[in-house]
Order: structure tokens, then sequence, then C-alpha cells
């Protein structure tokens, strides 16, 4: 029977390992930082004044701002929120967590939670899209090969819970994890399955947050701990989950040997 602390060492190796992958997804982040920056004279002048608007100072403000500007929109306010996640995730210098407390505050939670994950969805297939398409030319300046190669191996040793386990676990560059992985061989649908289902868990938690933010802190202090407590399980027991995972979609999860 395997103890503890060869579990926990080996979990550690792991996480070593997929340095490489978080390097490379911290070198596109910079990268679209600054395509963000330059093509901001170009972005559409409602984007830019919400962007303007998201980053205020004063929260109290920033929330009638907000609901100003949502509401001015009318009846396709749905239909501007979910372009402004696909643009969050694809070239806005903003961070997603925002954005995705915006669709709870201003929508509520379960519409809110919906316009996220479709928002999210479409900007992540549009990223691995790009990638798939015009990948290697426009990645190899700024990320080395050797770094791709790596991901690349370290993806399909693990088989597609790998994704899965990336996304889910908060504060990874996530964004910039789907650019790079349009670079792998995975089919993009499977590579989006695994995208939606992983972000699903932190998108419900910054909804909820979003949409109780106005007065019920103590609900939104639960929900983010709980958040965090199930992404630690996930990391813990990612070995299990991978095995389930992995007979789930006909993979055979890495060997722990």
């Amino acid at each position: 029977m395997e103890t503890g602390p060869a579990r926990l060492h080996r979990k550690i190796h792991r996480l070593t390992a997929a340095l490489p992958v978080l390097l490379g997804a911290l070198a596109v982040t910079g990268l679209l930082a600054l395509a963000a920056w330059l093509a901001r004279p170009y972005l559409p002048h409602g984007f830019v004044d919400f962007i303007t608007t998201l980053a205020g100072e004063d929260l109290e403000s920033r929330k009638v701002a907000l609901k100003t500007w949502f509401d001015s929109w009318g009846a396709v306010a749905f239909y501007v929120f979910v372009g402004v996640q696909i643009l969050q995730v694809v070239a806005a210098p903003i961070p997603g967590q925002l954005t995705g407390m915006v669709g709870g505050f201003i929508f509520g939670f379960w519409p809110g939670l919906c316009l996220n994950i479709v928002g999210n969805g479409l900007g992540s297939f549009l990223a691995m899209l790009l990638t798939r398409v015009f990948g290697e030319r426009v990645m190899r300046p700024f990320v080395p090969l050797r770094i791709q190669q790596k991901f690349d191996d370290a993806m399909h040793r693990g088989g597609l819970s790998n994704f899965f386990m990336l996304y889910l676990l908060p504060g990874l560059p996530k964004d910039a994890i789907c650019f790079m992985a349009g670079l792998t061989r995975f089919p993009l649908w499977k590579l989006l399955a695994a995208n939606t289902l992983g972000r699903l868990p932190g998108l419900a938690v910054l909804t909820f947050t979003g949409a109780a933010i106005e007065g019920n802190y103590l609900a939104v202090k639960i929900v983010f701990g709980l958040g965090m407590a199930l992404a630690l399980l996930a990391w813990i027991f990612d070995e299990e989950i991978k095995e389930r995972l992995g007979r789930l979609t006909g993979e055979k999860a890495e060997s722990n040997r």
C-alpha cells in the first residue's frame, strides 16, 4: 500500500513537471497583454468604455456605472455580455474573474452563470481555433519550441484529464492555456469539453459572488471557501478523478509508476 509521503512526493514531482506548461501560458499572457495594448485604438468604443468602467477604483460608483452601461444596451445586453466575455478570453487585458462576477451582479445567478459558460466557451474555442490554424507561425517567436513540445508531451501522457485539472485549479492562466491547447493533437471539441467542465466550478463561484455582493457577504465567503476546498480536494485526489475520466473518455490513465 502506498504511503502518504510517497503520494505527496509524486504529486509534487508532477506539479514541478507542469511548470513548462505554466511558463508557456505566462508567456502567452504577456503576448496577449501586448497585443491588447496595441489593438486598443481599434477596439469598439463601447468595449473600451466597459474596460475603463471595470477598472475604476471606487466600488460603489463602479457598480452603478456597470449597471447603467449594460442597461443602455436594452434587449441586447445579454449578447453584449457574451461578446465581452469572448473578447476577454481572446484579447482583453482584464481578468476573467472580474467579468465572471459582473455576470452574476448584472443578470443574477442562473442567467449570469449561463452567459458566463457560453461566453467563456466561445472565447476558449476561438483561442484554440486560432492557434490550431495559425499556431506555430504565431507562437514560435514567443514560446520556445522546447516548451511547446514539453506541453504537448505532458498533455498526451495524461490525456484530456490533464486539461480538466489545469482548468479546474484556481489561479492558473486558463485563457493562455487555451491558446497552447490549440497546438496539441486533441480534437477541438474534446478540448472544449474539458475546458468547460473544468471552468464550471470556478464560474459558479464567481457568478454567485457577483449575485450576492450587494448584501450577503457571509454567503460569499462560505462559497469562496467551499470552492477553494473543492479545488484542494481535486488536487489531492486527482489520480482517482483522472482514472474515472479516463474510463468515461476511453483513455488510459497516466501510469503512476
